[in-house]
């Protein structure tokens, strides 16, 4: 093969050297021919300049001859500047010429000749004006002759040198010419004869070859017979890994037959990794042309049993010098294999494990020689294996040698296990082993050593050593904390609770008098709030104490959220902020959970959406994450979103910490702690949740979190532990209802009766904010208020049904003027209802609206509340609030916080004559007087309502403004001791 390829590229390099060589002769013979012909045309070019320059001075020297012999005045024109145009001329020719020729030389010589005879020229033209006679003489001197001939004779030198050239170079170009066409035809007979010759070679060489491969056929044949004799496995496969030619021994090792292999993968006796291991192996072999390896693995046979075998792979390769095929020759040494050095591979194994385990290790014999050691044992006790290996303890000179004796001495008496704790001081590090020695049996029993083995412990005696340092740090850590706390909740609350309780009796004083009375109010605000965010620090110190426990009670999911989203509803509309909120129907109404702190979550957020949004609206989301019904479990995702100043991205992880606000100049703007969101986040990092917030500065801010919760399943009736009404208390359960109503008191009053009778409630402000409510979300049925300002209750009525919205509609007012029902039904509304209203009634119109029959339980026994004051009438609000004193207590601390404002504004009005606004008080103030109690008040304020409506009897207005004020604040301290007497039975 060698010899074939040495001959192959002798032929191939003959043949590029003939064809380099006719390639040589053209590009030669063209590139001559080339320059031959610019050097002509170049020489022709200067031969032209330098005829055309001897003609021009010839010529201007016969004008100036003609001038004197004719005695013209002057030359042509033109003709004065033909001597400086001809040694320009000829200054160009030499600078064009190669330096240091004859040609040049010739031409500097003709140079200096012209030059001279423009100068006598020069000097005829100079002497003619004076002389005119003596001009003509020297143009005719034979002086003026030699110079001429002397020109003629420059430039025909120059011309026969130039010739003398050409002649010369073109000669040399044939010379060139005619050697390179014979070199090239001799090359071109060198090659032709070697091709010859090799072609000769080459015929004899692929004769022998065809006898080699008879040859080897006839021994492959013989070599297959006899590996078909011998217990080897002799086969041929693809590259791809298919048997082609198997030996018949295969079915001895394998239990396969070899037509049963042939065509067959030869991964099907291999476990997926050695596979992997050969296929890679192999795949390198072919690419490294390695022409022999072995392999030692294991193979599957037919049974399933695994036999180790050695495999010998040769590459067999085609015509084209590929490799076409492996050639294998497989044997059997699983004997081998699992029989060979088992005991010192044992050993070896054994040593290795003993000498990299973390414990030390040692092993004697019965007279105390040292059979064994270990390289921990020898590493801590600073000693060489050699040195220690085959001595007794009384042989060594090392120290530690007498811990060991007495123990050793205990388990060689006793023969039982003994354990002893050491420290060993190791180039300056203590270490801590539990040493145990037991004793060595043979087969019958007989003791015959010691063995020891010291485990590490070192970082666990460090660990719990640290563990112990810190838990007494924490317990002090957490004592000083609950102490603090302690000292907090006494020191802080106890002047708090003062300060919230004086303030209480000075509002309970008949002598104040409104304004007076307005900053008491104030006060009990501003301590409240105070209170408020004690309670926060208190709450996130308990949190980081981990003394915050979570309940897991029974609570209506719906309830719970109409509850906590109402007083912020209120804040919102406050600000003339769109509240929007979306309970998921498919959410069970009764979960288990801590519903005080979901409300505690709520509240924090939603708060701070209100805090934060100047303008635009508010939406609260609840939705059904997911749910598993057979666990009874799911997870509710609730979303906050608003249209206020937002967050820049990279305070998102900021809000999240305890007193950080993402501007240092929030908490003059805003107020708080910064402890809202972090305490949020405990709570619901606590109860197995997470929260995320998405917003962009200017942008508005979406908080959004999911809390695990469990369904109650338990059936439910009746009143809970708490007072709830449950379903079969609830007329209106499932119901979703949307008032409009201006008045905070008659907003409250009307959400909390509708709330226990189990609707779901939304309350607005305006008609506007009802427009952009339904907008948002359907209804059961409206409860609209008549008297609003802006848009009143006829003109919102009318608007909701352009928009098409046929939902059933009750009016609801304190209005007692003739035609007021009749003027409603015409607006559009379906019902009417007057305010103080009944609550059957309310329900039995409400029900009958969305097509239900009215079931109303009779109204519940409520004991007399004004059985020890009988100034005041109650019994109106405890109607409105199903007689749920807590309720009750809320809405008179609305009064007495929202009355004496609306008095003070009502003057202001009476004092600008502004009627309307007056009018809508007055209306609002019936009702909120009536809820007091106060039923002769609420008298007369209806008359103010009527007459300004009228604008009649307008100039006893203000006497019967005063007699409703003085009602009022003679009675106010009776409402707060009735307040007093109700959270006194908490």
């Amino acid at each position: 093969m060698k010899k074939i390829l040495n001959t192959v590229l002798a032929l191939i390099l003959a043949v590029l050297m003939a064809l380099i060589g006719f390639s040589y002769y053209a590009w030669m013979v063209q590139k001559r021919s080339k320059s031959a012909s610019e050097t002509i045309i170049q020489t022709n070019a200067l031969n032209d300049k330098v005829r055309l320059i001897a003609l021009l001075e010839n010529n201007y020297t016969n004008s100036i001859r003609d001038m004197l012999l004719m005695d013209q005045s002057g030359l042509p024109a033109g003709t004065a500047q033909l001597p400086d145009s001809i040694l320009h001329l000829l200054t160009t020719v030499i600078a064009s010429m190669p330096g240091d020729t004859a040609a040049q030389k010739i031409l500097t010589d003709y140079h200096h000749i012209l030059r001279k005879k423009i100068n006598y020229t020069q000097q005829i033209l100079e002497t003619a004006p004076a002389n005119p006679a003596l001009a003509r003489q020297m143009i005719t001197a034979p002086l003026n002759s030699q110079l001429r001939d002397s020109i003629r004779k420059g430039v025909t030198d120059f011309l026969h040198e130039n010739q003398a050239k050409l002649a010369t170079r073109i000669g040399k170009d044939n010379t060139y010419t005619l050697y390179s066409f014979w070199t090239t035809i001799i090359i071109s007979l060198f090659t032709l004869v070697l091709l010859l010759g090799e072609s000769r070679y080459i015929y004899r060489l692929f004769k022998k070859l065809k006898s080699r491969a008879n040859q080897l056929y006839k021994r492959e044949q013989s070599f297959m017979r006899l590996a078909e004799e011998t217990e080897l496995i002799l086969y041929k496969s693809r590259l791809d890994g298919i048997f082609t030619a198997v030996s018949k021994r295969a079915s001895d090792m394998t239990g396969y037959t070899n037509t049963e292999l042939i065509g067959k993968h030869y991964s099907l006796f291999l476990d997926d990794e050695t596979f992997q291991r050969l296929d890679t192996f192999y795949s390198n072999q072919v690419k490294t042309r390695d022409d022999y390896t072995f392999q030692e693995f294991e193979i599957i046979t037919k049974s399933g049993a695994k036999k180790w075998v050695e495999q010998m792979v040769t590459l067999i390769y085609g015509e084209d010098g590929q490799v076409k095929e492996f050639q294998s020759i497989v044997r059997d040494i699983d004997k081998e294999k699992r029989s060979e050095d088992q005991v010192l591979y044992l050993q070896k194994r054994l040593d290795a494990i003993l000498d990299f385990m973390p414990s030390m290790m040692f092993i004697k014999d019965m007279p105390g020689r040292y059979l064994l050691i270990n390289n921990r044992f020898s590493d801590i006790h600073e000693g060489d294996k050699k040195d220690i290996i085959g001595k007794t303890d009384a042989e060594l000179p090392y120290d530690w040698v007498h811990r060991y004796t007495e123990m050793d001495r205990q388990v060689a008496v006793t023969g039982t296990r003994v354990k002893s704790e050491e420290s060993y001081t190791v180039n300056g590090k203590v270490y801590h082993f539990l040493i145990t020695k037991f004793p060595l049996r043979n087969a019958e029993g007989e003791m015959i050593g010691i063995c020891g083995i010291g485990q590490d412990f070192t970082e666990k005696t460090n660990y719990i050593t640290a563990v112990e340092n810190a838990n007494n740090l924490a317990q002090e850590a957490i004592n000083a904390q609950e102490m603090f706390l302690a000292n907090m909740s006494h020191e802080i609350r106890t002047p708090m609770n003062g300060i919230i309780g004086m303030t209480n009796l000075l509002m309970q004083q008949s002598q104040l008098s409104s304004l007076q009375l307005e900053y008491t109010s104030a006060i009990k605000t501003s301590a409240n709030r105070l209170l408020v965010i004690i309670n926060e620090i208190l709450d996130f110190s308990k949190i980081k104490a981990g003394k915050l426990l979570l309940l897991q009670e029974p609570f209506d999911i719906y309830e719970l959220i109409d509850n906590a989203l109402f007083p912020l509803k209120l804040q919102a509309q406050q600000k003339d902020l769109s509240f929007f909120d979306e309970i998921d129907n498919n959410i069970p109404a009764y979960l288990l959970g801590d519903e005080t702190r979901l409300i505690q979550i709520l509240t924090n957020l939603v708060e701070n959406a209100i805090k934060f949004t100047p303008t635009g609206k508010i939406t609260v989301k609840v939705s059904l994450v997911k749910e598993n019904k057979e666990t009874s479990t799911l997870q509710l995702g609730f979303e906050i979103k608003d249209t206020g100043i937002g967050i820049d991205p990279s305070q998102h992880e900021l809000i999240f910490q305890s007193f950080s606000q993402t501007h240092a100049d929030n908490t003059r703007k805003f107020g708080g702690t910064g402890l809202g969101l972090a305490i949020t986040r405990e709570l619901i990092t606590l109860q197995q949740g997470f929260i995320r917030v998405d917003s962009r500065l200017n942008e508005g801010a979406t908080f959004y979190f999911e809390l695990p919760f469990v369904r109650n399943n338990a059936a439910i009736t009746g009143n809970d532990d708490k007072g709830h009404l449950h379903h079969s208390d609830k007329p209106l359960q499932g119901k979703t209802i949307l008032v409009v109503e201006d008045d905070d008191i008659n907003q409250q009053v009307v959400f909390h009766t509708l709330r226990n009778a189990g609707a779901r409630t939304d309350v607005v402000n305006s008609g506007k904010s009802a427009l952009e409510m339904l907008d948002y979300k359907s209804y059961d049925c409206i409860i609209m208020d008549i008297q609003m300002p802006g848009m009143d209750g006829y003109q919102t009525t009318q608007a909701i049904r352009q928009k098409g919205i046929q939902t059933y509609m009750i009016a609801m007012t304190a209005s007692a003027l003739k035609g007021e029902k009749e003027r409603c039904l015409q607006a559009g509304m379906n019902e009417y209802v007057s305010k103080p209203f009944e609550r059957a009634d309310l329900f039995h119109k409400i029900l009958r609206g969305v097509g239900e029959q009215p079931v109303l339980h009779p109204p519940l026994a409520e004991e007399d509340p004004t059985s020890s004051l009988t100034e005041l009438n109650f019994s109106s609000v405890y109607g409105m609030m199903s007689g749920e004193r807590e309720h009750v207590k809320i809405l008179l601390e609305e009064l007495l916080d929202s009355v004496p404002a609306k008095f003070t504004e009502m003057k202001r009005l009476l004092e600008e004559k502004n009627w309307e606004p007056l009018f809508m008080l007055a209306h609002q103030m019936k009702f909120n007087l009536n809820m007091a109690g106060m039923q002769y008040a609420s008298d007369v304020a209806h008359t103010i309502e009527r007459d300004t409506r009228r604008e009649e009897n307008l100039d006893t207005i203000p006497v019967r403004l005063r007699e409703i004020t003085d009602i009022y604040f003679k009675h106010v301290h009776l409402i707060k001791a009735h307040i007093n007497e109700i959270e006194g039975e908490k």
